[in-house]
């Protein structure tokens, strides 16, 4: 292939890996068409930074429906899309097929029409279960491969989508390239991916359980994403060479240890809790020979740099419940046994940002002030109608910061005001999770207030009742665990694999 400049197509381009698959050409000077679906990242976090970059062209597409380019040609194609997480491809297997096969098939067709290079992303997976050595290229693991479990539609799909490519080099003469590439991560795959080493470090960021599947003896070997891509690139530009070829890192860890080390880097008070094994494969190694002779390649960085890459860029961009938004219809210096509990729990969270959205209530008061990590926003002029104007006025100053802040969760202290607040921010289209806290002295003695409370619990996502709010520290446990869930939840994921 000549040096001259590219157009690169990458689908899945908004992932951990296709990011940087993006960021690399177009540091090189090539243009860049992403295609993502977003199904799994729900946003653009990762390709944010080059949007708006000259030579590179966001599309919204999912691959299993056609798509065609007139009046330019493609000469790269990398096939990145589809969910690798269990709890991502679990929510929708069918999909999951769909897009190892007629997405595949489609991208094929574009190939062929541009007599253009496919790279495919192959997986680890397609081996099934290790034998007495680390995979072969060259090896046969099919009978190890369950066809019927919950993993099979990752699993046969990628085989699937191998033998669709095989068969249309034999018969358009497609130039194709296969990557099976084994656990690759970085610091922009997801915290909640679901996958090892992202969920434990971000459960152990926030202080909850590392939950381990089975007794934690399985092993993995865990590559850097920067090593994973320089693989892609020599296999891409090696002529006359279509693998398939393993890329992948042979520094082996138990799942135990890798969990203890992880609780050690980032100072967590995570407890390992050991729960029924699923029917993941218990050791996955590659041989990596064919890689090395071949591509000249090998794995540069570390499991530890890995992991501090990780852990690092996590703790710059926060947990999702990092940030939380907080409707109360009084506030420090005039509030109530709930406002009191909420004070405490701020107290003992010191690692989590409080932003408060309450009335003034009385003149004299700062509209905004600042107490540690919570954060007040008073509203009105200082007299006692002021909580009339919270539902309103609350709102759109809860919509002014998510703008900025990007809440996930959001909190209101009582069923009244500041409830009717949080509903109209949903409304006004926040995906935010509302969270509504009694505490056990509020009592609504008239009609109308009880008709209130009756209205925004049946939007609320999660109540907690006056008995939940009286031990700080048993609080603290469930509303960690229960952000976690509503996080699955946001991101249309499952909470552990089927």
């Amino acid at each position: 292939m000549s040096d001259k400049k590219k157009t690169i197509l990458v689908t899945g381009g908004a992932g951990a890996l296709g990011s940087v698959v993006c960021k690399r050409y177009l540091d090189e000077g090539h243009r860049v068409i992403c295609i993502d679906n977003l199904m799994k990242t729900r946003d653009t976090q990762n390709i944010d930074s080059f949007l708006h970059h000259p030579n590179f062209h966001f599309i919204k597409h999912d691959i299993i429906e056609p798509i065609s380019f007139s009046g330019e040609k493609i000469d790269w194609i990398f096939n990145l899309a589809c969910p690798v997480s269990c709890i991502s491809l679990q929510i929708d297997p069918i999909h999951t097929m769909l897009s190892c096969t007629q997405g595949v098939a489609n991208m094929l067709e574009l190939a062929r029409k541009h007599k253009a290079t496919i790279l495919q992303a192959s997986s680890a997976d397609i081996y099934g279960e290790m034998g007495d050595h680390p995979f072969r290229e060259t090896d046969d693991y099919a009978s190890n491969a369950n066809s019927l479990s919950a993993r099979s539609c990752y699993e046969k799909g990628k085989r699937a989508a191998e033998t669709l490519l095989m068969d249309h080099h034999r018969i358009y003469g497609t130039d194709i390239k296969i990557a099976r590439i084994f656990n690759t991560a970085g610091p922009h795959t997801q915290m909640t991916d679901g996958r090892i080493p992202s969920v434990f470090i971000y459960n152990a960021l926030g202080n909850r359980d590392i939950i381990i599947y089975g007794d934690g003896s399985a092993t993995r070997c865990f590559v850097h994403v920067d090593d994973q891509v320089e693989g892609l690139d020599r296999l891409m530009k090696k002529i006359g060479f279509y693998g398939p070829v393993n890329i992948g890192s042979t520094e082996e860890v138990t799942v135990k240890h890798l969990a203890q080390e992880i609780i050690r880097k980032t100072g967590s008070k995570s407890n390992l809790v050991f729960e029924k094994a699923d029917d993941a494969p218990l050791f996955r190694k590659p041989d990596t020979t064919l890689a090395h002779s071949v591509l000249g390649w090998k794995p540069t960085k570390s499991l530890d740099t890995l992991l501090d890459d990780m852990i690092a860029h996590y703790k710059t961009i926060g947990l999702p419940e990092s940030r939380i938004l907080v409707f109360a219809t009084t506030y420090y210096p005039d509030g109530g046994s709930a406002e009191e509990r909420l004070a405490m729990l701020a107290r003992e969270m010191p690692e989590t940002e409080f932003h408060v959205i309450t009335s003034k209530f009385r003149r004299g008061l700062k509209g905004v002030e600042r107490m540690d990590n919570v954060t007040v926003y008073r509203i009105g002029f200082g007299t006692r109608f002021d909580k009339f104007l919270l539902p309103l006025f609350g709102a759109l100053k809860a919509k002014e910061l998510d703008r900025k802040l990007h809440f996930r969760f959001m909190w209101s202290l009582m069923a009244s005001y500041g409830a009717l607040a949080g509903v109209i921010l949903k409304l006004l289209g926040s995906h935010a999770s509302f969270i509504i806290a009694h505490h056990a002295s509020e009592v609504y003695t008239s009609s109308w207030k009880k008709r209130i409370a009756a209205y925004v619990e049946g939007k609320a996502d999660h109540i907690y009742q006056g008995e939940d709010m009286q031990g700080t520290n048993e609080l603290i446990d469930r509303v960690r665990h229960k952000y976690k869930e509503m996080t699955m939840k946001q991101e249309g994921k499952l909470i552990r694999p089927v």
